[in-house]
Order: structure tokens, then sequence, then C-alpha cells
């Protein structure tokens, strides 16, 4: 899968994780307000209630109990409260947390621990310091909601006037959930049309982007024209001047005669580099293993470096390497990284080339510990043409670099002045791929 394709597609996700968030974060907002509300409702009537109990009625409980004129009042007042509120319950608690009134009670516990005390116990501590307070507690199977107005006789608490009720809006809540469900489902649909639209977008944009480097490719070939008619003309040059001569010329006939075969590989060789410019694409479908192609590289490379008294070494080349390029373009690939690393060394130096699969990927390593590459000639490094050799084209990095990305995959190069250079390919693992 393409990069941008790739973000496309992690976009979409967090897209849908943020609606998804959103939806909770306004559901839970909503219950918030629902309950802030319902709390504020209660404290209301807790705190009209409160106002209008008087502490004769509460001592007058206290001295005589139900029969008191105290109590029968209270009962009035709260049993009509009830019937008008429609609340669950009402209840007086004194300062010693006895019940002096509790209309679902009756006259059970009168004076008795109140079971707020333990159902809700920091909220009434709260209201008998003096302080309207609210609280949630469970009774059976069900949730209540409770508020604990302070009862005040001047500046002296005397108890605390509880409001609870059942909390109403759980079936609005239901209707809510869905509604959301409903919208994030909704979402996630669009998001999903767009980013299978974006996808298909960015592969029409990556076949178009193909078949312009292919425009390309024949346009840049118009420059090359002139490069390798100077290239040809000089070693057909001497092609024709040492045949003419060998006839003439016994005694010189082997020395003429290696001329002529070094001009021609020469021209082999130049002619050959202009025709991998010029079909730099491989063909889709072509795979290789990168373990054998770079193995099969570095021994041919082996003698190379003993004659240079520089060393090699190899990493992770065992097992087996399956990627999308075919085995010429990898030998290409690694020729080109591990001899551009070997020119830049000097005598004794030493040159690390390792495999390793990481995420899915390969990833071939080419490390020399040469003077390292500076800042400016690495901003140019791998376009075509662009050399720092004496001899060189400016192609082979190039070619590497078009082939790897051609397959899916990425040249990386790292060169810290004076810390040698680091070459890095990337290349997607194909199924069932291991590499040791």
């Amino acid at each position: 899968m393409h990069r941008t394709q790739t973000i496309t597609l992690l976009f979409a996700l967090a897209a849908a994780l943020v609606t998804a968030l959103s939806a909770a974060v306004a559901y839970q907002g909503l219950r918030l307000a629902f309950v802030r509300e319902f709390d504020a409702r209660l404290a209301k009537v807790a705190a009209i209630a409160a106002s209008q109990v008087s502490a004769e009625d509460e001592a007058d409980i206290r001295r005589l109990g139900a029969e008191s004129g105290g109590y029968f009042a209270l009962q009035a007042q709260l049993d009509m409260l009830r019937a008008v509120t429609g609340f669950e319950n009402l209840a007086l608690v004194d300062s010693t947390r006895a019940t002096l009134y509790d209309v679902s009670l009756g006259e059970q516990g009168l004076l008795e621990r109140s079971p707020y005390d333990s159902l809700a116990h920091p909220a009434l501590a709260r209201a008998l310091r003096g302080r309207p307070s609210s609280g949630a507690f469970t009774r059976g199977a069900d949730e209540f909601r409770a508020a604990f107005a302070p009862v005040r006789d001047g500046r002296r608490i005397t108890g605390a006037l509880v409001v609870e009720a059942h909390p109403s809006w759980e079936p609005e809540l239901q209707r809510l959930r869905r509604r959301l469900a409903l919208i994030w489902l909704v979402s996630v649909a669009a998001i999903g049309v767009l980013t299978v639209f974006l996808m298909l977008s960015t592969r029409r944009r990556i076949a178009l982007e193909r078949r312009l480097s292919r425009s390309e490719n024949l346009a840049a070939m118009g420059r090359l024209t002139a490069t390798l008619a100077h290239e040809i003309k000089n070693p057909l040059a001497i092609i024709r001047g040492s045949a003419r001569r060998l006839g003439r010329l016994e005694p010189e006939a082997q020395r003429l005669a290696d001329s002529v075969v070094e001009e021609v590989d020469r021209l082999g060789r130049t002619v050959g580099r202009y025709l991998q410019f010029a079909r730099v694409e491989t063909a889709e479908g072509e795979t290789g293993d990168l373990v054998a192609a770079v193995a099969a590289t570095l021994d041919l490379l082996e003698g190379e470096f003993q004659v240079r008294r520089c060393a090699l070494e190899r990493e992770g080349l065992d097992g087996a390497a399956p990627v999308p390029l075919d085995p010429e373009s990898l030998k290409q690939v690694a020729l080109n990284l591990v001899l551009n690393a070997l020119e830049a060394l000097p005598e004794g130096g030493r040159v690390r080339v390792e495999l390793a699969r990481r995420a899915g990927r390969f990833e071939l390593t080419v490390r020399d510990d040469g003077p390292g590459i500076p800042p400016d000639v690495l901003a140019r490094l791998g376009q075509p043409f662009f050399t720092t050799k004496a001899k060189g084209t400016g192609l082979g990095l190039f070619l590497a670099r078009r082939l790897v990305e051609g397959a899916g995959g990425a040249l990386l190069v790292s060169s810290p002045p004076g810390a040698g250079t680091v070459v890095t390919v990337r290349l997607s693992a194909l199924g069932g791929a291991s590499s040791g």
C-alpha cells in the first residue's frame, strides 16, 4: 500500500474514533446536566421544607414522640409536599442523626438512627455542619438521589431535611444513546465512503505519476543522446584504427587486439548503463530473494575488497527474503551500493552489509567507515548526472533508488561528516518470509 493511502486510512480511523469520543463526551455532558438539574430541584424543595420546620416542633417530638403536636404538624407538612412533588420520600433528621419524621417509615424507627446515616453519610454530615449537599445511593437494585438541607434555629443547626427521589432521566438517556449511535454510524459510513474515494483517487494519481515518470525518461533520453554519442565515438575510432593496423603490423597484433577488446568492453558497459536508465521500471508481479541476490553480489566483490585491502562484513544473510523486485534488479542495487561504499574507503577500511526484518519489511543496510559526505553534496546525491567521481556518470545511485521505489520501497542515505555513510534499502516482505 502506498504511503499516501496508508495515511488516508489512518486518518479515517482517527476520524471515526474522534466521532465516537465526541458522542461519548456529548452523552456524558447531557447526563451531568440532567444530574445537576435534578439535584437543584431536590435542593430547592429541601430548602423550602427545612425553612418551615420549627425548633419547637422538633423539641416536642423528642419529648412526646408520635403523640406530640409537633409530630402531627410535621406529618401534615411533609406528606402534603410528597404528594405534590411525587418524590420518593421526605424525612427530618436531628443533629444526633435520629429520625424525627420519615414519610415512608411513618412511626417506625422514630427517634432511632436514620437510615440515611448509612446510605448517604457524607452528604448528611455536610448538611449537619450547615452546608446543603446532595448524594446518590442504591437501595436494592435501584439508584436514588437525595438532597440534604440544614435546619436552623437562629445560628444553631438542629437537624437536616432530606428529600429523596428516583432519577427520571433514564428514558431520555436511552433515547439519546440510540440517536448518538445512529449519528455515529452515519458519520462512519460517510467517512468510509470518503476514504474509499480518496484511496481510489490516490491510486489514479500514482498511476499518473508513473506515466509521467516514463515520459520524463523519454525526455531525459534526449539529453543522453549527446553524451552517448561522445562516449561511443572515441572507442569506435580506436577500434577502427587498431583493426586497420592489425594487418600491417604483425608484431603488434597481440597488443592491438588487447586494445580492441578493452575498448569494446568499455563501449558495452557505457551502452548498458544508458539502456538500463531507459528501462529502469520493473515488470509488475516479479519477485526475488534479497538474501540470495546480496550474497551473490558480495561473493563477486570479495576479490575486489582483497585487492584494495578492505574488510567486508556480512550480517543476517541467511534464510530467505522474498521481496517484490526481480533478482537482476536486486543484484544491480546491491552492486551499486557496495561499490560506492568500497570506493569511499581508504586502504584498510571496512564495509558492513546487514539484512534484518522489521515491521513486515526487509531492511538492507550498507555501512562504511569512510570520510562521509558533506551536507551540500548529500542534498544532491541520487540526482541523475550528479557525481563527485572523476569518471562517474551520476546514474548508479539514481538507478538504484528508482528500482527500489518502483517496487514500493525506499532508499535512504545518511552521512554525518567524518562518520562514514549509511545507505538503507527498505522493501516489503512478501507473505511467509523469514530472515535470520
